[in-house]
């Protein structure tokens, strides 16, 4: 076990745990089984749920088991995104965890720590002999990260609890408290495909950071959809080809670090084509100065073949399409200094023999301006005759002025620390609103360890901060 001589023992053995079950989003079975046997084990009551949403439910322990239950909540899926040439199946593999002393990562991977460290916080006092805290409702969504699904199918009509600590927010001393709504918008663009004979060559973006969508599209981070789709369409300003296939992207919430596409060249023309992508490789790495200046694109020449390419017309509506969806933030916050108020991100790009398929996420705290923008990319996306969908909408969390959770939480981490924490909302969504509508008068807050660059294959969980919302955590419990 890489992580066995980290402390806490009990967090870290079973964080790593998780890690060794494959839980991307949407392949949920066997980590969801694993929590349902976990409770089986200890005799604790364990409901799961068709959407294999799972909720256990512990007594208090001695002197707090007749005060009010809180519930603790987290998701077990991840962003399961691997660099290119990784040699793992993160539908069938575990992940293979790092460690410095410092922090955790997964090798060629990312890490999910959004949000398995919460669920190993949550194990590790399902465990224990000796944490106090009151009756304990532990509530397990899945697939949080393509669109809460979860939690908006979960039954929580047999909670008790009133007060509810979420732990999916990736920086220590930051209590969030508001966060904005969302959906994602699909556009399915029909392709017509013939017979051509020519050069195929493959274009490579990479290079580029990636991240969160919600909480990295401030930076100004590149999107490889985008890119890749803007130097294909400039240099087909000079020089002909049909492309074959288009791919990026794994998540709609992720922001891209890697593209590719196939194109089918007349012949002669591989020299010409490079040379107008490096050129634009060039001026766009420009623009990423001081923001994302990893930026490669590379192009390699495949063979000379005859394929069923996409039709000339069709290959520029799809460059078109994609280059003229909005991306990126859209508006900022007057009311909250730095604060994201409408943002969106193509996070999936993919190529099937009739289709181009484009998926974007987009997220605002203020309910109008995110239908506005999905009203938007609709006129946009029907205009190149693409069909449209839109689904996973989540409201967002608005601000409780009279938290008593919110109050006493701030006040245990003053006396420990000696410091106020930060209080803030934030772009990206969490399930609390979602949750908040289904008990009515729920107290919320989120709170959880330092991470970096998560969603990507640069994720990093802090081992010392995880320790210290550990301890954090378990003083809030025994004081409640």
């Amino acid at each position: 076990m890489a992580l066995e001589t980290l402390q806490p023992v009990e967090v870290f053995h079973y964080f790593e745990e998780l890690c060794g079950i494959p839980h991307g989003s949407g392949n949920l079975k066997k980590i969801s089984d694993y929590l349902v046997s976990f409770a089986g084990e200890r005799g604790l009551e364990v409901i799961q749920d068709e959407e294999l949403n799972v909720i256990i439910k512990a007594p208090g322990t001695l002197g707090l088991a007749d005060r009010e239950p809180v519930i603790l909540q987290g998701h077990m899926d991840m962003v399961a995104v691997k660099e290119d040439g990784a040699d793992i199946d993160m539908n069938h593999d575990g992940l293979k965890v790092r460690t410095d002393g410092k922090e955790i990562w997964a090798e060629g991977t990312s890490l999910g720590g959004d949000d398995g460290i919460a669920v190993a916080y949550c194990l590790a006092l399902l465990d224990s002999k000796d944490i106090p805290h009151p009756p304990l409702e532990v509530v397990i969504t899945t697939n949080e990260e393509t669109g809460m699904f979860g939690a908006s199918a979960i039954d929580l009509s047999m909670l008790k609890g009133k007060r509810l600590i979420n732990i999916d927010n990736e920086e220590e001393g930051v209590f969030i408290v508001s966060c904005a709504g969302g959906a994602r918008f699909y556009s399915e663009l029909p392709i017509k495909r013939e017979k051509r004979t020519g050069t195929r060559v493959r274009v490579n973006v990479s290079g580029l950071l990636g991240g969160h969508s919600g909480e990295m599209i401030k930076k100004g981070r590149g999107n490889a959809c985008i890119i890749l789709a803007r130097i294909l369409l400039e240099a087909k300003a000079g020089i002909s080809f049909d492309l074959t296939s288009i791919f990026g992207g794994v998540a709609d919430n992720a922001i891209p670090g890697t593209a590719s596409a196939e194109v089918l060249l007349d012949d002669g023309d591989v020299c010409a084509f490079r040379e107008a992508v490096t050129s634009s490789a060039k001026e766009i790495r420009g623009e990423l100065e001081g923001k994302d200046e990893g930026l490669v694109a590379d192009v390699s020449e495949v063979e000379a073949s005859e394929c069923m390419a996409i039709c000339r017309d069709d290959t520029l509506k799809v460059l078109s399409l994609i280059c003229a969806m909005p991306d990126g933030v859209q508006a900022m916050s007057a009311t909250v200094e730095g604060l994201v108020e409408t943002s969106l991100n193509m996070g999936i790009l993919k190529t099937s023999t009739d289709f181009i398929t484009i998926e974007q996420s987009v997220r605002s705290s203020v309910s109008s301006s995110k239908e506005y923008l999905l009203r938007k990319l609709e006129i946009i996306a029907k205009g190149f005759g693409a069909k449209t969908a839109v689904s996973g909408s989540y409201p967002g969390w608005k601000y409780n002025p009279d938290s008593a959770l919110r109050e006493h939480m701030v006040k245990v981490y003053e006396d420990m620390y000696g410091i106020k924490p930060t209080v803030e909302a934030i772009h990206a969504g969490l399930e609390c609103g979602i949750l908040s509508e289904k008990i009515p008068g729920l107290d919320c807050i989120s709170i959880g360890p330092d991470m970096q660059d998560i969603h990507s294959t640069k994720e990093r969980l802090s081992v010392q901060s995880a320790a210290n919302v550990w301890n954090y955590l378990k003083e809030v419990l025994s004081s409640m």
